[in-house]
């Protein structure tokens, strides 16, 4: 993020990852096969839909926190579309939902804080 900031960045993009598609699947094939056991049962966790919701979560909080700390938060932007997400984690997210742009038919939700 600091050099992002330092390049003079208008706007930051970011999203989770896509848990379904077969990116996640064929990188987590490729690790284990040469060797990186541990990043692979990383993957394989995340594309748990259980554990992909707590990854977003995670992932937000500490883009956030990341923009924050160097630059103003305006400028960060999270693509997320909100129906992969347990409701528990949702709510979470609603919480503070700084930069995060909802997408998707349950975009739309009356009570978003945009601390």
């Amino acid at each position: 993020m600091r050099l992002a900031v330092e390049c003079g960045v208008e706007e930051i993009f970011t999203e989770p990852v896509n848990s379904r598609a077969s990116g996640l699947k064929v990188t987590q094939e490729v690790l284990d096969t040469s060797g990186y056991f541990t990043e692979a049962t990383a993957i394989a966790g995340i594309r748990q839909k259980r554990n992909w919701s707590r990854y977003v979560v995670r992932l937000i909080n500490s883009v956030q926190q990341s923009v924050r700390t160097h630059t103003d938060i305006a400028k960060l932007r999270i693509l997320l579309y909100p129906s992969g997400l347990a409701p528990e984690d949702e709510v979470r997210i609603r919480r503070d939902d700084a930069g995060v742009i909802w997408l998707g038919k349950d975009a739309a939700q009356p009570e978003t804080n945009h601390a």
